[in-house]
């Protein structure tokens, strides 16, 4: 039996509100099934996206307990 066969056996028994209750799960995964990478995020989505690559050189964090405590 194949994982689809045992789903739809499964679905087969559930109740009619339960049913709904699957159907959107399963748009929902169809949704987000989609490559994140057709989707780059840009402003409007993600309020980071324009400090992507802000930062082009090494570690921001070194040496940074001297700075803070001293040596």
């Amino acid at each position: 039996m194949t994982t689809k066969q045992a789903i739809f056996e499964v679905i087969e028994q559930l109740p009619e509100q339960q049913l709904a209750d699957v159907l959107q799960y399963v748009q929902q995964l169809a949704r987000t099934q989609k490559s994140p990478d057709s989707n780059p995020p840009n402003s409007s989505s993600d309020p980071l996206a324009n400090f992507i690559g802000a930062v082009s050189h090494g570690s921001l964090a070194a040496n940074l307990d001297s700075e803070l405590y001293g040596d």
